[in-house]
């Protein structure tokens, strides 16, 4: 977030004070912007920061309200497989590519859309695991930030 500032900041002094615009600012601002949002997506889970509808979760409890945090886990394993997925076609369509301003090949900028699939992936299935794991008369007791 501090080298985007940075960067835009540099872009609009060297633009009213020196009137001269760096070609390069707004498409690096651009990538950095991407980069933030793609791991931002990934921290945001593995903090349970995410936006999320809980009204129906709020009002279930024991097996039912497990079923269902499971079933979310779920799908948000399927989204991050699909990430990751198409984000391979697009990497290898970024070997081909580069950006205008910098000339940088693209598959750099992309590579941030894998990663972030892979890593949501991760974390979406140690969650899971986690949930699997709670069963029975012998389950740890629950931490305050425990996905089931």
């Amino acid at each position: 977030m501090v080298a985007m500032m940075s960067v835009i900041f540099a872009q609009v002094l060297a633009r009213y004070a020196f009137q001269h615009s760096l070609s390069w600012s707004e498409e690096i601002g651009r990538y950095i912007f991407v980069w933030i949002t793609f791991l931002g997506m990934v921290l945001a889970y593995r903090a349970g920061a995410h936006v999320a509808l809980d009204l129906l979760l709020a009002h279930l409890k024991g097996a039912s309200r497990k079923v269902l945090q499971m079933v979310n886990i779920s799908l948000i394993i399927v989204l991050a497989a699909a990430i990751f997925l198409s984000a391979l076609e697009l990497f290898e369509l970024g070997t081909m590519q580069e950006s205008p301003a910098l000339e940088l090949p693209m598959h750099w900028v992309y590579s941030v859309i894998p990663l972030s699939g892979v890593l949501l992936l991760y974390y979406a299935l140690r969650d899971l695991w986690a949930c699997l794991k709670q069963t029975g008369r012998y389950a740890e007791p629950q931490k305050e930030d425990a996905p089931c």
